[in-house]
């Protein structure tokens, strides 16, 4: 597997990621016939056109409404806080509305999304404020202050209370909200957050639903230096979790747990098994952390009950926006943080030198370092601390990120477009398992965000030529067959080894696909797997 002859030089260097590698052979591919079929990320092929035309217009409302300088329209001043925005914007909408369908679009949601700002989320602020702050914020012209802009909270808890919280408004708007470029950004600022402080050290141990998202095996070994407790689960049994191995969990030595639901390559929630195991694991062991990521929640059927919602005060959400819309390039995520958690508790129960060396490291950042909470120091370390000034998101993209779940929450369009989405990654699903030539999975029809699955590559080759096909293909080398699907087949998977699945398998991912492109993705797999284990 490491070879020189299968690591191509990629403009004179070594390829960093396995991805590139494999991305490096498809391109020294002779096989100019084939298009490259790349289904290794999630980035999606769609956009919904009414968020993105609602944040364009926002924009060129910010660029509309100041004042200029005499004699220099290429200037513009800072917004004016004093003037009357909603009618300006009202203006603005009708000076533009008839220039573009797009603009008119966008301009229409941005209204309502007012309207129902006003009413409904912010009844304290005129409407003539809220535009303001909006277009301030869309402009990127000052610092986000605070970190995460004060209407932030109010609009995403509202957003992921139906998803997360099983509806309850009251618990998701208990909950401290921090930006972050993406939810994988936010469990990597968590985690590193609780290293700090002490309140997880490397040697500690940490259970993680097996198979997972293969990042999350680096975090907890390379940057946290703990142990991982893998908690296997049972493809056979619709991937819930082994009993046996739940067990693990009320071991007193397991201090976090880390969890994807729906998960990733296996797109299934936490199973109801997982979470009766966690609650008895937290009630025997209160101070027992939870992180959770549930970033593929809207591409549910319906929603299904989480941690957050059976264990607010031990789970730490984080959670992705951009994911929702098509936007995963734009990184719009959040962490959603109890203010009298757990891992608060833990941190107030530090003492001696554990509480100095976690007070030192904010110490000149901070007025009174022992009084800042978690939360705090995950925003201020997402900065190194020295930087906290200048800490969060930027303003333009939490802007965008309140419009995608205001077009959620007041516009009757939204669920036809989740439903939409739904059907298309059900479509795709279907095809690659047609191509393959095998059955569609049973989990497919449970709560599954069908956002990517795991191939048995032996199950394919037992399909194509039987047991006989199926032992000659385990005599060979997976990575010699990886490569061959890239050069050969201009096919770009993941080895799913390395999420925690079998030797011989490999994760597809359904977004960057359409279902003609992963059904022919499908039958190029078949054949190259028939073909490499009868060479």
């Amino acid at each position: 597997m490491d070879s020189d002859a299968t690591r191509p030089s990629v403009a004179g260097k070594s390829p960093f990621l396995l991805r590139e590698l494999l991305l490096a052979h498809a391109a020294q591919s002779e096989r100019d016939d084939l298009p490259l079929l790349d289904a290794s990320r999630g980035a999606a092929n769609w956009q919904l056109r009414r968020i993105l035309n609602a944040w364009h217009a926002l924009g060129l409302y910010a660029a509309w409404a100041p004042a200029t300088p005499p004699d220099d329209g290429e200037v513009a001043l800072a917004l004016d806080p004093h003037e009357p925005h909603a009618r300006r914007f009202a203006e603005f909408a009708a000076s533009i509305g008839g220039a573009a369908e797009g603009l008119r679009m966008g301009c229409e949601l941005l209204s309502a999304t007012w309207e129902w700002l006003a009413e409904e989320v912010l009844p304290d602020r005129s409407r003539d404020s809220i535009v303001y702050q909006f277009a301030e914020a869309i402009a990127g012209r000052a610092y986000a202050t605070p970190p995460t802009l004060d209407f932030v909270q109010p609009i995403l808890t509202r957003y992921l209370a139906p998803l997360l919280f099983g509806g309850d408004e009251d618990l998701a708007g208990q909950f401290d909200v921090i930006g972050c470029e993406g939810a994988t950004t936010g469990i990597a600022m968590v985690a590193a957050t609780l290293g700090r402080n002490h309140i997880v050290r490397p040697g500690d141990r940490v259970a993680v639903w097996w198979p997972t998202y293969e990042p999350l095996r680096d975090l907890v070994e390379c940057q946290l230096g703990c142990e991982v407790v893998p908690i296997r689960r049972d493809p056979a049994a619709g991937w819930a979790a082994i009993p046996q191995e739940l067990e693990k969990l009320q071991d007193p030595t397991i201090r976090l747990a880390i969890i994807v639901s729906p998960g990733n390559p296996v797109p299934l929630t936490t199973d109801p098994g997982s979470l009766d195991a966690l609650e008895r694991a937290v009630a025997a062991n209160p101070g027992l952390l939870i992180i959770a990521d549930y970033v593929y929640a809207h591409f549910l059927d319906r929603p299904v009950e989480t941690e957050l919602a059976r264990l607010p005060r031990n789970t730490i959400g984080v959670y992705s926006v951009s994911k929702d819309f098509g936007l995963a390039g734009a990184r719009l995520g959040v962490v959603l943080m109890h203010p009298d958690g757990a891992a608060q508790r833990a941190l107030a129960g530090l003492t001696g030198d554990d509480r100095t060396c976690a007070d030192a490291r904010y110490e000149r950042r901070a007025m009174a370092p022992a009084e800042m909470a978690l939360s705090a120091r995950v925003i201020a370390d997402s900065r190194g601390v020295s930087f906290t000034h200048m800490s969060g998101i930027s303003t333009p993209l939490q802007a965008l990120v309140c419009l995608c779940a205001a077009y959620d929450l007041i516009d009757p369009e939204s669920e036809r477009y989740f439903e939409w989405v739904r059907g298309v990654l059900a479509d795709r699903l279907d095809a690659l398992y047609e191509g393959l030539g095998l059955p569609r999975p049973v989990w497919a029809d449970g709560p599954s965000s069908r956002y990517a699955t795991v191939i048995d590559l032996c199950e394919v080759a037992h399909a194509r030529g039987g047991a006989e096909l199926a032992e000659a293909l385990e005599c060979r080398d997976v990575w010699e067959l990886m490569v061959t699907l890239a050069r050969d087949w201009k096919v770009i998977l993941t080895p799913a080894e390395a999420f925690g699945a079998g030797e011989w398998s490999v994760r597809a991912c359904f977004p960057s696909v359409n279902a003609e492109q992963v059904h022919e993705l499908g039958q190029r797999v078949a054949d190259a797997v028939e073909a490499f284990a009868r060479s």
